[in-house]
């Protein structure tokens, strides 16, 4: 494993995912080994922001499908992009046509309420795809066993709160303090908030006689106070329920997964993506003990001591250099210095995420008159903001590659 820091602080890892064309419904694995398991977890690039749009019109272009042959049955090229076509409403933007993917068998995906054979359509939006598409091609890859990767993610969670370790949990006199607080302020808002309201319908009144005006009147809606143990919950709520997830799986996968042929199953790797959320509140402060604590708080929950860890790195804004000292800085810096430290020095790594910045979409997105001077043409490479990656297929498929690389490197 000592090779493993052959780069100072996070692996980069380009290398294209080889596909097998020729056989891209992998058939299940026949292995007698224990199934390979694997938690992906994170907010809301971990669940996947790859939109189909822009990933079936790639597809259907010579320039650019060879990056997806994986992705489509039997490598047909054609027969994609014809069912595509003759499924397509014209009349109706919105409709979703037929896609023809591949289904890898040898590789399971258990999704929150959604559970099968790997293929397209364990993001969000539900019909699209994240990390865990190509991360699993290369793992399924790797091994002659089946493999299981079960992903849990949430949008909008941050590792200062939702995500918090037990081990970084306060004390209940903390909590208490924070809650009381809290309901302070919640009480000034509730005192407050009324006569601001009574102003603002009153301008509304005078300033609009049209049947709009009742549109734009406000309502007071009081907040509610919490008790300590309402606040406290707050606090690794996700964590709680990243671990009841894994843990409802592995007891189900038997139901879940018909293939399974009482094997076994074995805890073999984690990876961590995420980050944007505790840019706000001060949460950035305290990102790398939390980190750190993560992957011990896990690691001890499952009994696995030396469980391999990626961290893929926030990425937002490609190469474009962050400002020293900011929010995002300081979280970067701390995904590279856990994975540094001696006791996971050898187990865990980071894996950069900014040379994957789709540049094709970031042109559209950001160029003269933005993505809405040509709908029909953004929606050839992306179909959301740049927190979400832009929704880039090349992006989030180029990510799950490194950290499938990433895991194997760990892995010997």
């Amino acid at each position: 494993m000592n090779v493993l820091k052959h780069v100072l602080t996070c692996l980069v890892i380009v290398s294209p995912l080889v596909a097998m064309a020729d056989n891209p419904d992998f058939a299940a694995s026949t292995h007698s080994g224990k199934v390979k398991v694997f938690i992906l977890a994170g907010q809301s690039n971990m669940e996947g922001k790859g939109f189909p749009d822009p990933l079936a019109w790639q597809i259907t272009q010579e320039k650019y499908r060879q990056r997806y042959t994986h992705f489509i049955r039997n490598g047909d090229y054609d027969a994609f992009a014809k069912t595509v076509r003759e499924t397509m409403d014209p009349d109706n933007k919105r409709s979703t046509p037929t896609y023809l993917w591949s289904t890898r068998h040898d590789v399971w995906i258990n999704y929150l309420g959604k559970h099968g054979d790997l293929t397209v359509g364990y993001g969000t939006p539900k019909d699209g795809f994240g990390p865990e598409f190509n991360f699993g091609h290369v793992l399924g890859n790797h091994y002659g066993e089946q493999v299981l990767i079960i992903k849990t993610s949430w949008g909008g969670r941050a590792l200062a709160r939702g995500f918090l370790p037990p081990s970084s949990m306060l004390s209940d006199e903390a909590y208490a303090e924070q809650a009381a607080a809290q309901n302070a302020e919640t009480e000034a808002w509730n005192a407050a908030e009324p006569s601001k309201i009574e102003a603002y319908n009153k301008r509304v009144t005078e300033t609009n006689k049209t049947a709009e005006k009742k549109k734009r009147m406000r309502t007071f809606r009081p907040r509610e106070l919490v008790t300590t143990e309402q606040y406290k919950d707050q606090f690794g709520k996700d964590y709680r329920n990243m671990v009841q997830e894994v843990r409802e799986c592995l007891a189900a996968i038997s139901d879940r997964f018909p293939g399974y042929r009482n094997q076994g199953y074995e805890m073999v790797g984690f990876v961590w993506f995420q980050g944007w959320n505790d840019q706000y509140q001060d949460r950035w402060l305290t990102y790398e003990a939390n980190m750190a604590n993560f992957i011990r708080d896990v690691r001890k929950e499952f009994d696995a001591p030396e469980l391999p860890f990626v961290i893929g790195q926030m990425g937002h804004d490609g190469m474009k250099p962050d400002k020293e000292g900011s929010p995002r800085d300081y979280i970067k810096k701390a995904q590279a210095a856990v994975p540094e430290y001696a006791e996971f020095k050898e187990t865990a790594l980071c894996v950069k995420t900014d040379k994957f910045w789709d540049m094709e979409a970031h042109a559209i997105y950001t160029g003269p008159g933005g993505w809405s001077k040509d709908v029909d043409k953004w929606r050839q490479f992306g179909n959301d903001r740049p927190y979400h990656y832009y929704g880039s297929p090349w992006c989030f498929a180029q990510i799950g590659t490194a950290f499938g690389e990433g895991m194997v490197e760990l892995l010997k």
